[in-house]
């Protein structure tokens, strides 16, 4: 059985991150943990990328959660159970931080650890046959602050109580409902889908997108008052950018305008 990986590609503009581990339903471990962050600051740094989706290999599974059959290893003492609570906060800080608005493309099971990353995302779409649920309480995990911060922000306290109490699975329809995925599609028609909405990405200007994903982070940080000054000079870069220049020439000249993110 595969021990499972992370595969990271660029194809055009898009960069590609992919939990394969089949054999377990794409459960997350150690080494694929580690290499989110990674991927993340490469596709930071390439010009050339303009969004970043992950996705679980094939189709029964973005992802069951973490590994389990590393818990013994990495939840057995305190000590453990900090490092790792360590290293998720830094997998899901490299994608809520990032320059480049990320996507979640769900097919299957999105459970566990695998939603706590799928909320980290900017935008979440599903197959209509996908699965939610967070079973920490059939567990007795104690589910890291980070994780319970998205999951507030996203749904509320409301249903954030239901999922985390019960710890039952949710429908794509459910998900949908209570706000935790943007959309679910027929499950043949979400790849198409996601290629449309990363095009999308892609055509819009890189630094309006930043701008927003600044301002919209710093009013949902865990601590402290939104940073002013960080969020005025995120617009104050758009309106110094060649980009504002060329989407008013183009809205004069009735044309699809050509961003650059400069």
């Amino acid at each position: 059985m595969s021990e499972g990986r992370l595969v990271v590609e660029k194809r055009g503009a898009v960069g590609w991150i992919v939990l394969d581990n089949t054999g377990r339903r794409n459960a997350i471990n150690g080494a694929m943990w580690r290499g989110i962050p990674e991927a993340m600051a490469r596709f930071d740094a390439d010009d050339e990328v303009r969004c970043v989706v992950l996705r679980g290999a094939g189709t029964e599974a973005f992802a069951s959660g973490a590994d389990i059959s590393e818990f013994e290893k990495n939840r057995a003492a305190r000590s453990s159970v900090a490092a790792y609570d360590g290293l998720l906060d830094k997998v899901l800080h490299s994608l809520q931080d990032a320059r480049k608005p990320s996507i979640a493309m769900i097919h299957g099971f999105c459970m566990g650890g695998g939603l706590e990353l799928a909320l980290a995302c900017d935008l979440r779409y599903c197959g209509e046959s996908a699965q939610f649920g967070i079973p920490a309480a059939k567990l007795g995990v104690g589910y890291n602050v980070e994780g319970h911060k998205r999951l507030v922000e996203t749904v509320g306290h409301a249903w954030g109580r239901e999922i985390m109490m019960l710890g039952r699975r949710y429908s794509a329809a459910e998900a949908v409902g209570m706000g935790l995925v943007h959309r679910a599609f027929p499950d043949a028609e979400l790849e198409r889908n996601i290629s449309q909405t990363a095009g999308v990405l892609c055509e819009n200007a890189p630094l309006s997108i930043a701008n927003s994903r600044t301002i919209i982070e710093e009013y949902v940080k865990a601590s402290g008052s939104p940073d002013e000054a960080r969020m005025q000079e995120a617009i104050e870069r758009c309106a110094r950018s060649a980009d504002y220049e060329e989407g008013r020439r183009a809205f004069m000249e009735k044309r699809k305008p050509r961003f650059t993110g400069k």
